[in-house]
């Protein structure tokens, strides 16, 4: 059914399907490298912000066909609140026609409906946080449709592809299904010609969400008199501020050249949250940088332990303290790092997929 040709596959119409384009992350990379992949897939998605301009960069001259959220007035208002439409809105697109279909989700994107005949290939960062209370988010009653929904929905996709571990076991205790584990990729080319050195500050990069927890960072930094640098913002920004000492910084969001600058000269990266996987993680590594982070996720399979850094098992100040103090007295491995950031290439993510499409 498929063919290879260039290093990219041929004879095969190919849709892909996002569940938003409304911020640069870790997911959009990935689609991007999709994109690349099969250059002529259109993308579906419930709505695209046509005015941030890096979305509109990286995916400029893409087909994107969007849902009718899209041409709700003020959308970007009703849209998070409106998740309850989300489903449905994925039900609404036709992908008569095409061969296969790729959806790469968080959320709902694998609610699409596809015909017999068309492969519905599912990547899978993690089945919806906000359904299935991942690190200790509160779920109301109310989700208990939502939740028989998301796995009924499940049984759409004839091919599962985990993003991690920690996303595989996801997929099978929550919807019974196998899958084989893709891991997204860092460019590492972003880093060449990038030197090391030491800030003597500490990082934080995260969405300030409760359950990102960098509040614990926050303690610890106040309570040692260390340096940290907080990047990142989200609703729990004023809550943060209001907490830390003197030596925090918070730096909202940053360009991807700052951030990199950043990462270069911290003395290591704090990661506070169970992370679905964690891209940060392997960027801090890329640049000699040691993470330390709570011990649960997808840290699991990013960080070596005493080597790329050091886990801690509580999510509490003073086991982040303990982790601090190992740093301190035993350091790191400078080149580990370096190579385990070489284990999540884009080359070897472009690789794996195309093997297991060129297998259908």
């Amino acid at each position: 059914m498929a063919l290879r040709e260039s290093g990219k596959i041929v004879d095969m119409k190919v849709a892909l399907v996002h569940d938003d384009l409304v911020q640069w992350g870790g997911a959009e990379r990935v689609l991007g490298a999709l994109t690349e992949i099969f250059p002529d897939a259109p993308i579906y998605t419930l709505v695209y912000d046509k005015s941030n301009q890096i979305l509109r960069e990286k995916f400029s001259g893409k087909k994107i066909v969007t849902s009718f959220l899209q041409n709700t007035p003020a959308w970007k208002t009703f849209y998070k609140p409106s998740f309850f439409l989300h489903p449905i809105a994925f039900e609404q697109f036709d992908f008569s026609g095409f061969d296969v279909v790729i959806s790469q989700t968080t959320r709902f994107a694998k609610s699409i409906v596809t015909k017999p005949e068309t492969i519905h290939i599912c990547y899978c960062h993690t089945p919806p946080r906000f359904l299935w209370n991942f690190s200790g988010e509160r779920t109301g009653s109310y989700l208990g449709f939502f939740r028989k929904y998301d796995k009924i929905s499940a049984n759409r996709v004839d091919r599962w592809i985990a993003g991690s571990k920690n996303a595989q076991e996801r997929i099978k205790d929550i919807y019974t299904f196998d899958s084989k584990v893709i891991y997204p990729y860092i460019d590492l080319g972003r880093f060449n010609g990038v030197e090391s050195f030491d800030g003597g500050y500490f990082l934080v990069v995260s969405r300030l969400n409760g359950y990102k927890r960098a509040d614990i960072a926050i303690k610890a930094a106040n309570k040692l008199g260390f340096p940290l640098k907080v990047v990142g913002d989200g609703p729990q920004m004023s809550f943060l501020q209001g907490i830390a000492g003197p030596t925090v910084e918070f730096l909202g969001k940053v360009n991807e050249q700052m951030l990199i600058k950043l990462l270069a000269g911290c003395k290591a990266l704090i990661i506070s949250a169970e992370e679905d996987f964690g891209l940060t993680s392997i960027e801090a590594q890329a640049l000699g940088k040691p993470v330390l982070a709570f011990e649960k996720g997808g840290a699991l399979e990013t960080v070596i332990n005493g080597e790329t850094g050091y886990f801690f098992k509580e999510q509490a100040v003073e086991s982040l303290i303990q982790a601090l103090d190992n740093l301190e007295k035993y350091g790191y491995n400078f080149k580990r790092c370096l190579n385990q950031a070489q284990k999540f290439s884009k080359e070897k993510f472009t690789q794996e997929f195309q093997n297991l499409v060129s297998s259908l």
